[in-house]
């Protein structure tokens, strides 16, 4: 069955002046994002600097989308984290709350995880959450956790526990290893990390982007996600330099940086350490490419 593709936003995740978590202006960054045009959010994702915040903050974090009116069906939760016993009380806290889509790196401090020990870790997460209304999606990012999601291992899980494990979200940053993904499971929702590969992920029938830009640019991203997105169009490019000067500084400042510009909250810049927060004034060259995106006419999908 053909998928419509949609946007995704992994939130950033707003701090206090003294670097507490802001809940309220979470709550409030999720319902812009929302009625701006995201089908969904993702909450604690590694853009959310998820593994600098405790499980009692990320689970204070979740009750204030709900409290603040987010639907629980439009939320993602990320439950990735360096203990079993922390990811498993992230799932069942979630699912507690009607949050069965859940999104899992996996473990990310040791390296050299074999594809055996990967299987292992993965399985006693569902098993432990002991729920088969779960949806989790996978999320291989190795570049930044240095433990790839290989093939096998998913073709395991999925013969082991079936539609319990529904997606993948693919950040690997080479669009051989997104195609083949896209191609080796049609029956999961594959949504790209690498907003740079949407034109050929959407013709291959991609489930869409969990995209970081959709902080800033959710309407225009939004719109991105429409039939037929060619690479040469013009919003794709303008787009994809953006992504390209983005990448060349630490992304997660620079993104809650734009974020705060965007969304004129000052607020939105402030990091965790280690991370330092990005100065804007220093780096015209993302400043302009953001205002060029943004600036352009907004195109409606479909």
């Amino acid at each position: 069955m053909a998928k419509t593709p949609v946007l995704h936003v992994p939130l950033i995740t707003p701090l206090a002046p003294d670097g507490s978590l802001d809940t309220g202006a979470l709550a409030r960054l999720a319902r812009q994002v929302l009625d701006d045009g995201a089908a969904g959010v993702v909450l604690f994702g590694t853009l959310g600097e998820a593994q600098s915040f405790s499980a009692a903050e990320r689970k204070a974090g979740l009750d204030a989308l709900l409290s603040g009116g987010v639907a629980p069906e439009r939320i993602m939760v990320g439950i990735g984290a360096a203990a079993l016993t922390d990811v498993t009380d992230l799932s069942h806290h979630a699912a507690a709350a009607g949050c069965l889509r859940q999104l899992l790196l996996p473990p990310f401090l040791f390296k050299g995880v074999s594809e055996e020990g990967l299987f292992r870790f993965i399985a006693a997460v569902i098993e432990g959450a002991n729920d088969a209304r779960l949806r989790l999606t996978l999320y291989d990012i190795p570049g930044l956790v240095g433990v790839p999601i290989a093939q096998p291992v998913i073709f395991r899980l999925i013969d082991r526990f079936g539609p319990v494990i529904a997606g993948l979200k693919d950040s690997v940053p080479d669009w051989a290893h997104v195609e083949a993904s896209l191609k080796s499971f049609p029956d999961l929702d594959i949504f790209v990390g690498n907003e740079i590969f949407l034109p050929q992920a959407l013709a291959l029938g991609g489930a869409g982007a969990i995209s970081g830009l959709g902080n800033l640019a959710t309407a225009e991203m939004a719109a991105l996600l429409r039939p037929g997105l060619a690479e040469d169009d013009p919003d794709f490019d303008a787009m994809c330099a953006l992504y390209h000067r983005i990448s060349r500084h630490p992304v997660v400042p620079a993104v809650k940086a734009l974020t705060a510009r965007a969304r004129n909250d000052a607020a939105l810049s402030h990091v965790r350490p280690p991370l330092v927060g990005f100065d804007l004034d220093a780096a015209p060259d993302i400043r302009e490419a953001a205002e060029a995106f943004l600036s352009r006419p907004l195109r409606q999908p479909g």
